[in-house]
């Protein structure tokens, strides 16, 4: 029997069986689901609605830049309900950020397992990197600078690793570094295409789903990570690729941007035995 085969002769019966009853495709006043498997029949009324999104994976590989904040495991949750799995990279920068910060990458990550069972997180020491461009860049441009390094960095970690695209959780203006002429600078320095789903997303509602998916209160323990460890005044919002370039000019950042990549270490971060049992 086919879909309309089944329609017809439950119709039927219920028409046959129960007098008053009639049938409104329309308008129905209660429909009636009927779902056929090969050992058994299924008949329901209520649907809830589930999760919705693709099945992990179907969608390629992605790298994200994760902080340890609010935003990118929210971006990083939305990603994955588009069928992309992900490796993320965190930026460490001891003894300026605390070892509490790193714990609190692997309790995001553990969150995030729910959906995901075993992601791989590439920690990069940024340290020496990060100091030489404060010392270089000064507070105006500093973060700029920073997140130029971090591109290309996690662009030769994805590219050894197979994956198709950066990601990372920044909303269009929410801080210097997120406009869209620093946007527009900071992504000239790699050719990977970078995925931004909060980019138009706001705060308010980026909050409620780390609420929703339990990474909130997580995210705003009082640890620093190593965007916000330097005290920056000023910082431009409207930077020029020619400012970025002279700075770039005055310090050798390839050999110290080499020196991070070689110095990357790995490790999964997967559900526990005990959780999976549970």
């Amino acid at each position: 029997m086919n879909s309309d085969d089944i329609n017809k002769e439950v119709g039927g019966y219920i028409l046959d069986h129960v007098p008053e009853a009639h049938v409104d495709v329309h308008n129905p006043e209660l429909l009636i689901h009927i779902m056929c498997r090969k050992d058994a029949v299924y008949v329901y009324a209520q649907k809830d609605r589930g999760l919705g999104g693709y099945p992990l994976g179907i969608a390629g590989k992605s790298l994200l830049l994760i902080s340890g904040g609010i935003d990118s495991p929210v971006a990083a949750y939305l990603m994955m309900k588009r069928g992309i799995k992900l490796e993320c990279v965190h930026f460490a920068a001891p003894p300026y950020t605390s070892a509490k910060v790193i714990d609190k990458i692997h309790d995001l990550l553990h969150v995030l397992n729910e959906y995901q069972p075993d992601i791989k997180l590439y920690v990069v020491p940024f340290t020496d990197l990060e100091k030489k461009i404060y010392e270089v860049a000064g507070p105006s441009y500093c973060v700029t600078i920073m997140r130029r390094m971090m591109l290309r960095i996690s662009e030769s970690i994805a590219y050894q690793h197979n994956d198709l695209v950066l990601s990372g959780g920044e909303s269009i203006g929410q801080v210097a570094s997120q406009t869209l002429p620093s946007v527009k600078v900071i992504e000239q320095c790699s050719t990977m295409p970078m995925i931004r789903p909060l980019a138009v997303v706001d705060k308010r509602d980026i909050i409620d789903i780390a609420q929703k998916i339990g990474t909130f209160d997580i995210s705003i323990r009082p640890y620093e990570d190593c965007c916000t460890i330097f005290q920056l005044k000023d910082p431009v919002t409207h930077p020029t690729l020619e400012a970025v370039e002279r700075i770039e000019s005055e310090f050798d950042w390839k050999s110290m941007v080499r020196d991070c990549i070689r110095n990357t270490k790995a490790e999964h971060i997967t559900i526990s035995q005990e959780e999976d049992e549970l």
